[in-house]
């Protein structure tokens, strides 16, 4: 059922793939200079498919590059899309999601970030190993992935915790990609670049924990 509706969602077809650079060139053209809501952001994306709002979604996290108060409300978007796809749903968001508003230049940063990443992908991407989408359950498998990218990314750490959201971001970008492109290679790797990021944060929780427990004993509170 799942990835009946996420055929026809899809962005690029069989016959006339679409360069994910030119979508990204064709979105800020679209938007007119202006702000826009996530709401007006899905419409004007409509046709290239929901893989490339989820695409834009995270691509602000994948670079080492700060940018305050974005990941837990985009966190939010990508597990709740992430949890609809799998669960064999048509990926869909309430309201008060689609009213948020992204600011012109913002959007601007997210597409100069996406064009860096996309110019490179692009000379790798290829369609492959399609039993990663195609078997049963395999887009269900990617829909938790991404809601589980989603769900880090929308925890309300700290700055100071390094790569906290690049690590998951990463994961939905290649998940997504990978869907866009059919390349099951980067299916692959954003399902261990998940796995990863959940160790990684088991770790950082471990530490944190020992810390305050060695100044809990250290100074007797």
């Amino acid at each position: 059922m799942a990835w009946k509706f996420l055929q026809a969602a899809l962005v690029e077809t069989e016959a006339q793939p679409r360069r994910l650079s030119t979508d990204l060139r064709e979105l800020l053209h679209e938007t007119g200079g202006r702000a826009v809501t996530l709401g007006e952001l899905e419409e004007i994306l409509k046709g290239r498919g929901f893989a490339m709002f989820l695409l834009l979604m995270s691509l602000p996290f994948a670079f080492p590059i700060a940018i305050p108060g974005l990941s837990i409300p985009f966190g939010i978007v990508i597990m709740l899309l992430g949890l609809r796809i799998t669960f064999g749903m048509k990926p869909s968001l309430p309201g008060f999601i689609l009213r948020r508003e992204v600011s012109h230049a913002m959007l601007e940063r997210i597409v100069g970030l996406g064009l860096k990443l996309a110019t490179k992908m692009e000379k790798l991407v290829k369609p492959r190993m399609h039993f990663l989408q195609r078997w049963p359950g395999m887009v269900n498998l990617i829909g938790l992935g991404i809601a589980s990218g989603g769900f880090l990314l929308s925890l309300p750490l700290p700055p100071l915790i390094p790569f906290s959201n690049t690590i998951p971001a990463i994961s939905v970008l290649m998940l997504t990609a990978g869907l866009m492109e059919r390349d099951g290679l980067l299916v692959l790797i954003g399902h261990v670049v998940n796995i990863g990021a959940w160790v990684y944060f088991g770790i950082m929780f471990t530490l944190a924990g020992s810390g305050i427990s060695h100044l809990w004993d250290k100074f007797g509170w």
